[in-house]
């Protein structure tokens, strides 16, 4: 397979290949392509596409995304058009498709049937009928993108089990570029590609039509509570089984692949894990190591896995944490302020990028110090906040672009509801919705200790968004005086059970 252009990240080049469904097609693209620079922030927004490609398997080369945004399918009597976006994505172990980690390799699209069940009578007045295609067995993407699929049909009374196809006979299309060979009646056909590179051959695309007209459509089954019946009402209405030769495929969209290793260094940065040694393998009278990285916090690679250390994403099984907070200040644009003289938190790490915590402020009051009325989420303890259980998600508030250190922030969003808090102030109803994000440190270093710091200024938070993303602000509504914009600034610390790390480089 040829080899696209390198990526640089962190002073290191990563190099990827291509699949055989684009190498024939991209030999000429790519001899005039030029080597260009990558802006990484760019380069990793480009790869959050990818982030259900299950780059854990060290075996995937390449990560992939299909969507089909327009075509037809025609099976039997029935011409289904394609109206609605079906996605495939997936890791390659090349041809062979690695199912994605969502577990939605092939959306679930329900498609309708253009007349639906008009005709068979037995089946009353509940016409509408959608078929939604699902993956019969594992997919290929090589010289043809092959599909085993079975056609799920769906209508009140077609029962819950009514297929076209199925695991053991599947409707298997065998779809390319090129043009098509199928039996009479039906004709050649022709499909298209345009091929383009991205982010300096990061990404490869390519825009265009698959076509497959020579592939053959078993009967129905499983239909309605009477199957010998209905799935013999099915079969008759669209003509099944159907031979090759009267079926076609048609799907225009775009299919885009990525090297898995560029995937691995970017996409998944920065997360929560830990570096930890590993057991030496005793070959001959020697100790070897063969972890990927060389020193204690996982910041520098081993190209021949000779290293002691090796990375785990997430949190270990002691992921609690406790901590304290300084003075809190809540301001909105018009200058209102809530103080807050201290407080505390708890919560506890849940996945490679999410933490759960609540913080309980003490000392609250809205308006000028000394001077504010007291605030407080329960009336028996003046002057005490309680926040709603918030989501905390990691991400860049600044990617590391050597010599740079990255800045990495932590979003604090509502896990149920609107309100990251609800309380009163003097008999006046405050609630602060929405989401902040605050700098969280340290960062690249094993560590029991993080800090959260939040900055703000006339009511507008610093920042408003991370690097790639949608911008996140707070709104505060107090009763009577409507929704203004707010921002916040606080100082926290937590202390968790065991040693974790926020990693941010390769």
């Amino acid at each position: 397979m040829g080899q696209m252009g390198a990526v640089p990240r962190g002073g290191r080049t990563r190099k990827h290949r291509l699949s055989p469904v684009v190498a024939v097609l991209v030999v000429t693209a790519l001899a005039a392509l030029a080597s260009a620079p990558i802006s990484l922030a760019s380069l990793k927004q480009d790869m959050v596409r990818f982030s259900d490609c299950p780059i854990s398997n060290p075996a995937v080369t390449q990560c992939v995304l299909a969507t089909t945004t327009s075509g037809e399918f025609i099976i039997g009597n029935s011409a289904v058009p394609i109206n609605q976006t079906i996605t495939i994505q997936g890791g390659l172990i090349s041809p062979k498709v690695i199912p994605a980690v969502d577990g939605n390799t092939l959306s679930k699209t329900p498609l309708t049937i253009p007349g639906g069940l008009l005709g068979i009578e037995l089946l009353g007045n509940f016409t509408q009928v959608t078929a939604t295609a699902e993956l019969a067995g594992p997919a290929q993407i090589g010289t043809q993108v092959i599909l085993p699929l079975k056609l799920k049909l769906d209508n009140p009374l077609l029962g819950s089990n009514c297929y076209i196809g199925s695991s053991s006979q599947p409707v298997t299309l065998h779809l390319g570029y090129g043009t098509t060979s199928p039996p009479p009646p039906n004709k050649p056909i022709t499909g298209k590609a345009l091929v383009t590179t991205k982010d300096g051959g990061a990404i490869l695309s390519i825009a265009g039509t698959l076509v497959d007209n020579a592939f053959s459509a078993p009967s129905a089954s499983g239909c309605t509570l009477l199957p010998l019946i209905g799935d013999l009402a099915v079969n008759v209405k669209e003509g099944l089984p159907a031979p090759a030769g009267k079926n076609t495929a048609i799907m225009t969209g775009t299919t885009e692949e990525a090297n898995a290793q560029v995937v691995r260094a970017v996409a998944p940065l920065p997360d929560f894990g830990r570096c930890q040694k590993i057991a030496g393998v005793a070959e001959g009278n020697k100790l070897t190591y063969h972890g990927a990285y060389l020193t204690s916090a996982c910041t520098t690679e081993s190209g021949e896995h000779t290293g002691k250390y090796e990375w785990t994403p997430g949190p270990g099984p002691n992921h609690k944490f406790t901590g304290t907070s300084k003075a809190l200040t809540l301001e909105t644009v018009g200058g209102t302020q809530i103080l807050c003289s201290a407080g505390s938190n708890e919560g506890e790490y849940t996945g490679a990028k999410t933490e759960r915590i609540s913080l309980k402020l003490t000392g609250c009051a809205l308006g000028p110090k000394g001077q504010g009325v007291p605030c407080q989420t329960s009336a028996t303890t003046p002057g005490e906040i309680q926040t709603s259980t918030l989501q905390g998600t990691l991400d860049f508030v600044k990617e590391n672009e050597a010599p740079a250190t990255p800045l990495v922030g932590l979003q604090l969003a509502p896990l149920a509801g609107p309100n990251l808090a609800l309380f009163e102030c003097g008999g006046t109803t405050v609630s602060v919705a929405g989401s902040v994000i605050v700098a969280v440190s340290a960062v690249d270093k094993m560590t029991t200790s993080f800090k959260l710091k939040g900055s703000a200024g006339l009511g507008h938070q610093i920042p408003e968004a991370f690097e790639v993303g949608a911008k996140s602000t707070l709104t505060e509504t107090r009763s009577g005086s409507g929704a203004e914009q707010s921002a916040l600034s606080l100082t926290s610390t937590s202390s968790g059970e065991e040693k974790l790390e926020i990693k941010a480089v390769i």
